[in-house]
């Protein structure tokens, strides 16, 4: 956790069980390193498992929640956003481009992000339930 991490900002993840997130480009997946922090967010499918064709691993759902020591957050809004950044559009990879560490913790829930019609229309039918 940020809290006991000297990390300068925090995110959380959720194992990735179905092969319709891992493809979805709506949903951000990211790799972590032996001490739970950021290697790297992306769109695509990653880590690209080369031999294994079938969906099963090491594979992580961002959940886009942000935990910035306040220094941080000042920082960050003053970075010139990065070529990373512009090619993925994943705000975070400004952060990793620029040497900043991300602690990643795992969360006991799962999220459904808001970034498609098609989203929007799956939160209307649980919120009528």
């Amino acid at each position: 956790s940020l809290v006991t991490s000297d990390a300068p900002m925090a995110t959380l993840c959720w194992p990735v069980t179905d092969v319709e997130t891992y493809f979805n480009p709506h949903r951000v997946k990211v790799v972590l390193n032996a001490h739970h922090r950021a290697l790297y967010f992306s769109r695509s499918p990653i880590p690209y498992s080369r031999d294994d064709r079938n969906f099963s691993g090491y594979y992580f759902k961002h959940i886009g929640v942000y935990i910035f020591r306040k220094k941080t957050l000042f920082e960050f809004a003053e970075l010139p956003v990065s070529e990373l950044e512009k090619i993925e559009k994943l705000e975070q990879l400004r952060l990793l481009e620029n040497g900043y560490r991300i602690c990643v913790a795992f969360t006991e829930n799962n999220t459904i992000g808001l970034d498609t019609l098609e989203d929007l229309e799956k939160l209307n039918k649980i919120l009528k339930k």
